[in-house]
């Protein structure tokens, strides 16, 4: 997973068994969960002896991934990116996409969990279409600008397969 601090600070973050890395360094880490939004992770300190960091989540939207957390007494905003999210981006399906897209395909084979849409619906910039399970993750597929659906190409609960047509929008 990468994560983005406060919009400048870039990690790749991961957690295996009983050890964190960050960067890919890895140190032994424990973690207690003092309540559903609340941890505590003791890692090596600089001078070898424990520390103590602890977490709190104030906020989280889960359909941008992005997080909100209290650590230390100081606030951050946390942007998590997966492998999808960044082929996404690549393929201009992410946020950063400029052009105007009058179709949306999917990116990988996928069961289509839920859709958000029909046609005549207006959408805005990033407002999520469908979810599109795929490598056993589900995937918001998000509007890439602001528009108005022409057609539907999926149904819920049915298998796609790659370059399927998610959504067309009516070009302008």
């Amino acid at each position: 997973m990468k994560a983005t601090v406060n919009e400048k600070s870039n990690l790749t973050v991961e957690l295996k068994g009983e050890a964190l890395a960050v960067n890919d360094v890895k140190s032994p880490a424990t973690w207690e969960f003092l309540s559903n939004d609340r941890v505590v992770l003791t890692l090596p300190g600089d001078d070898g002896e424990p520390r103590t960091v602890e977490a709190e989540l104030l906020h989280l939207d889960r359909l941008t991934k992005k997080a909100t957390l209290h650590v230390n007494g100081q606030s951050y905003t946390v942007q998590l990116k997966n492998e999808l999210d960044e082929l996404l981006e690549k393929m201009g399906m992410g946020p950063g996409a400029g052009s105007v897209q009058s179709k949306i395909k999917a990116p990988m084979p996928g069961m289509v969990l839920d859709v958000f849409v029909e046609p005549g619906k207006t959408v805005a910039k990033d407002e999520p279409l469908l979810i599109l399970e795929a490598m056993k993750m589900e995937n918001v597929i998000k509007a890439p600008q602001d528009g108005t659906v022409k057609l539907v190409g999926v149904v819920k609960g049915k298998a796609i397969e790659k370059n399927a047509l998610l959504v067309e929008f009516e070009v302008e």
